[in-house]
């Protein structure tokens, strides 16, 4: 092997080309490791980038559901229906199918543009049971009994205003009249019995007991009764 004495002009030519080289090589490493550096830093910001893209288009996604599911939610109350307005005696005896006797009477008579007034009034209501009964005690069917009073309007009304009190009267009410007569619209006067929790009408021989008291109406009350009453003149 061929040895290069020291301190030569040959030695030192070879030692500064191994100094170059390696200097060479430590920038080489150096502009390596500043271009790694560079690269994760454009990859950390292109992650945040797209990161926080990601999140305001999430953030705007939601948005836009909320306010399509507001929007499809949202109850339009411009044509909603108002409250019922409160219901007449005439309305409340028209809607129960157990006072269809004395509904097509006061049809009948002319007296629902009457009931359905301003009022108040107090009503006793006898039911269709009720006039069934009273058509067995006077020995006829239901339906003779009603081709009688409508035979007569001016009979019919008369009829039909004996059951009629003008002014709200509650059951409750009836406790101070024990004993006493109500005037009704007919002209005619019943007594009133109010003793025990029951409470009832009679004129003459006729007395009508209160089932149901106080169904209340916009224009008065109504007093279900078991009977209807009938006039001085149709117990002659």
């Amino acid at each position: 092997m061929l040895r290069v004495p020291p301190d030569t002009p040959l030695r030192r030519t070879t030692t500064n080309l191994h100094d170059k080289k390696r200097e060479t090589m430590r920038k080489s490493q150096k502009f390596i490791a500043l271009g790694a550096v560079a690269t994760l830093g454009l990859f950390a910001t292109a992650s945040g980038s797209d990161s926080d893209d990601a999140a305001t288009e999430e953030a705007t996604t939601e948005t836009v559901v909320e306010e399509a599911v507001t929007e499809d939610t949202a109850v339009d109350t411009t044509d909603a229906p108002a409250t019922d307005a409160p219901q007449t005696i005439v309305d409340i005896a028209a809607g129960n199918p157990d006072f269809s006797t004395l509904v097509a009477l006061v049809t009948a008579a002319g007296l629902g543009e009457t009931l359905a007034g301003e009022g108040p009034f107090t009503v006793l209501a006898p039911t269709n049971a009720g006039f069934e009964a009273l058509a067995e005690k006077m020995g006829v069917t239901i339906e003779e009994l009603s081709a009688t009073l409508t035979g007569d309007v001016e009979l019919l009304k008369t009829v039909l205003t004996s059951h009629v009190i003008a002014g709200k009267v509650m059951a409750a009410d009836t406790a101070a009249l024990n004993g006493m007569d109500a005037d009704l619209v007919s002209g005619e006067k019943a007594q009133v019995v109010s003793a025990d929790g029951v409470v009832s009408f009679t004129i003459g021989t006729s007395t009508a007991t209160v089932t149901t008291p106080d169904v209340e109406a916009s224009n008065g009350v109504i007093h279900i009764v078991d009977m209807p009453l009938l006039p001085l003149e149709l117990q002659k």
